[in-house]
Formats: C-alpha cells, structure tokens, sequence
C-alpha cells in the first residue's frame, strides 16, 4: 500500500467512523426521546384513569370504560389495568387486549414506584397508586405506531446518509490524495533518470510555497552540490591520470632500453625486468582511471565509430607479447551470418582496447601453459567474443562478484593485481551497450564471453 492508498484509507476510515458514531447517536437519542415521550403520555392517561375511577365516587367500573373508549387522547390498541393490593384485577378498559402481569411484576411496580418496558409488541408502563391508605397498581399498554413509524423512517434515512456519504468521501478522498500527491509521482520519474552519468536532471519548482515545493527545492539543491562534487572527482582523476602517464612512460622505456642492452648482468636484467612488469601494471591502472574519467565525462558520450575487432585483438596481442614474450594465441573466426562480413562492431577503438588488455592479460596470467583460444562468431545477433584458457578456476561463489572492483577469486595465488581490471572491463562494455559472462567450462576450464550488438543498433 502506498502513501496515496494509505492516507485516502486512514482518512476515510476516520470519516466512516466518525459519521457511523454522529449517526447510531442521533437515531439512539431519537429513540430514547420517543420512549419518554410515550411514556409520559401514558402515566398521564393512568394517573387521569386512577383519579377518576378511585377517588370519584360517582364514576363506576363501567362509566369509566365509556369515558376511555371516547377519550379524544386515547392511544392506539390502549389498555388501562387496574390491581388492588391484593393483586386483584379490579379494572380492564380493553378486554381483547389484556396484558398478563404476574405477582413479580406487580411488586417490581410497589418497589420502583415507576417501571416501563417494552415487549414484541406494545410498551407497558406500571405505576404505583396510593390514594386513603390503600395501594393500586395501575398498567397502561399501548402501541406507539405513528413515533415507531418515524424511528424506522429516520433509521432507514441514516442508513442511507451514511452509505452514501462515506462512498462519496471515499472516492473523493482518493481522487484528492492523488492529485495532491501526483507532483511526488512525477518527482520519482525525474528521480529514476538520475544517473552518475547524468546528474543535470532537476525537479520542477513551482511558484506555490508549500512541503512539495519545499522538498523540490532542497532536492535540487542537493544535486548541485553532489554534482559540483562529482565534477571535481573527475576533475581530479583525469588530471592525475593524465599527469602520471607520461613519466611513467619514460620509466618504462628507459627500463627497457636497459633490459636490451647484451652487457648487462643477469641478476641486474632480471631485476630490471621485475620493475618494467611493475611499471607495465601501474600504466595499466593510470590508463583505466583515465578511461573511466572518459566514460564519466558527458563530452565522451555517443563518439562511436566502426571497429574491426579482430584487428582490435591483434593490436592488443602485440602489446602484451612485448611484455610476455611466451605469450601464445589460438585465433579463429567463425561466420554463421550465411554471407561474407567483417567482424566489425561500433565503439570507442580505445576503451575497448584497454578492456580487451585486460581481459587478455587476465586469460595469460592465470592459465598454466600461458596460452589462450579467442574465438569471434558472428551471427544474426551480433558478434561474440570468447576468450578461453586452461588453469584453476575460481570458486562458484567468487564467479558473482568478478567484475566488482577491488575483488579478487580465490585463484589468484601469488599473482600480483590491484582488483580494478575487471571492474573497468564491466563498465567498458556496459557503456558499449554489451554483455560479458564469466563461465567455468569444466574444472581447470574458464572462458569469458563478451556479447556485443549488431552494427546498426549501436
């Protein structure tokens, strides 16, 4: 349930609630007014009755009969019953509609001076009578039609008011929560095109002054700062990189022009050999931060051109055969289009270089006879790359987390790395829009297989 869903549904429940209190209310108090309004006319019909029947000694048994069956008050289905002290019958206005009253309910009336109850069909009201020294219990039973036909009317008339109105509420409450909250949906549009390649993306400030507006407004004053941030982390690593490359460079070189030269001492050349491997590593890290300040940059984006990828993997091959000599390939290309095509891709000749570097290192130093297969198949999909090579394979766990950065499988052994490779690899052919997947073709088998897409989808 989200917010709209969950405030419409707090509030109108609260509503429902609260009119289903206001409305039992108003029918119970009508009731209840009713009940006290019949019953009092009631005791004023068998206080009138009790007067004239016991303390009149000229009205008799019959000539009182007379007057409550012409009495202009008179209710409807009205029964007026006189007892004694002795629980004796002595008066019954209406004999077809007696109501029976046993000893208890007499003594109920001698106690509580006053009782009334209703039962399936009439209400009864019992009084308590004393008039020179004796007692009389007086019952008066009626029907209160014309007041009941009004409480049904007004139950049936709140049930109504009341099913209609939380239906109305309920669905404005909805229809409102949702266009009141309709600018946080457009802001978690706005939000979802954020990427860390794209943080010009602003929320819409309105010139009303309320939360949303509010919130808008501090949003986008956040992204300025994680923006100029971000910018000057660029800033810096492409700088740095930049600046680092060329001594290291010239490091290089001299090292080796030095490793050439035939009088130098063995110990000397293998030592000078140990350093040209380091400084060959450490221009391959400079190279990826540069790379990855490239793909950062807005300015790099959509600078793809046509790309022969065999030439690409050759181009590769004849640099890290100048730092490992013994350093062997199996090449082959496998056309499954039907026609003849070059195994050309679309993409930045320079990115793609350094992921195929350090792919291609990676399948050299970790195989055990220093060779590897690189097979290019070209199909109606695309072209795919697949680079193989025998040696230990990492863990099925490790496999998940190969292309994190700083990670290294637990196949690494005494193998120098600085865990950044394949993690630039990743993000290389994620920004060239391909697929890489690592699998372990059998036990002392690995093989990487890169998925790039057709030419013209590029």
């Amino acid at each position: 349930m989200n917010l709209k869903q969950r405030f419409s549904f707090i509030f109108s429940s609260l509503f429902s609630v609260l009119l289903a209190t206001v409305t039992l209310t108003v029918y119970l108090l009508f009731a209840h007014f009713r009940q006290d309004e019949f019953s009092t006319l009631m005791a004023e019909k068998a206080q009138t009755t009790a007067k004239l029947l016991i303390e009149v000694k000229e009205i008799d048994y019959k000539m009182q009969k007379i007057i409550d069956s012409n009495s202009i008050n008179k209710l409807y289905k009205e029964n007026t019953q006189i007892y004694n002290e002795d629980y004796k019958l002595i008066y019954n206005s209406n004999d077809t509609l007696t109501v029976n009253l046993t000893h208890t309910d007499l003594d109920q009336i001698k106690k509580k001076r006053r009782i009334f109850k209703k039962d399936e069909q009439y209400d009864i009201l019992g009084l308590y009578y004393n008039y020179a020294g004796k007692h009389y219990y007086i019952v008066v039973s009626a029907e209160d039609t014309y007041d009941n036909n009004k409480l049904n009317y007004l139950k049936y008339l709140l049930l109504g008011a009341f099913i209609i109105s939380t239906a109305v509420v309920w669905l404005l409450s909805f229809s409102l929560s949702k266009k009141a909250l309709q600018p946080l949906d457009n802001f978690r549009k706005r939000i979802q095109e954020i990427t860390d390649s794209n943080l010009k993306v602003r929320l819409s400030e309105a010139k009303r002054e309320d939360e949303i507006n509010a919130l808008a407004h501090s949003f986008n004053q956040m992204m300025d700062r994680i923006d100029n941030a971000y910018n000057r982390q660029k800033e810096f690593t492409g700088n740095a990189s930049h600046e680092l490359r060329t001594p290291v460079a010239r490091v290089a070189a001299q090292v080796e022009n030095l490793i050439q030269r035939p009088d130098l001492d063995n110990v000397i050349r293998t030592n000078l050999t140990s350093i040209f491997e380091d400084t060959f590593q450490l221009s391959e890290i400079i190279s990826s931060l540069v790379a990855l300040a490239d793909i950062n940059s807005s300015e790099h984006q959509f600078s793809f051109t046509g790309i022969r990828l065999d030439e690409l993997v050759f181009s590769v091959v004849t640099d890290l055969s100048k730092v490992f000599p013994d350093f062997k390939l199996k090449f082959e290309i496998e056309n499954n289009t039907g026609i003849t095509t070059e195994p050309e891709i679309a993409g930045d000749e320079t990115l793609l270089k350094i992921a195929l570097l350090n792919l291609l290192k990676n399948a050299y130093i970790y195989s055990d006879n220093h060779a590897l297969e690189c097979l290019i198949r070209q199909g109606a999909q695309g072209v795919e790359l697949l680079i193989t090579n025998t040696g230990e394979v990492p863990k099925i766990d490790d496999t998940k987390t190969l292309f994190t950065a700083f990670y290294r499988g637990s196949n690494i052994g005494n193998i120098a790395g600085s865990g950044i490779g394949l993690s630039i690899v990743k993000r290389v052919l994620e920004y060239h829009k391909a697929r890489i997947i690592y699998n372990i073709v059998d036990q002392n088998t690995n093989q990487v297989h890169i998925s790039f897409s057709p030419l013209q989808e590029n």
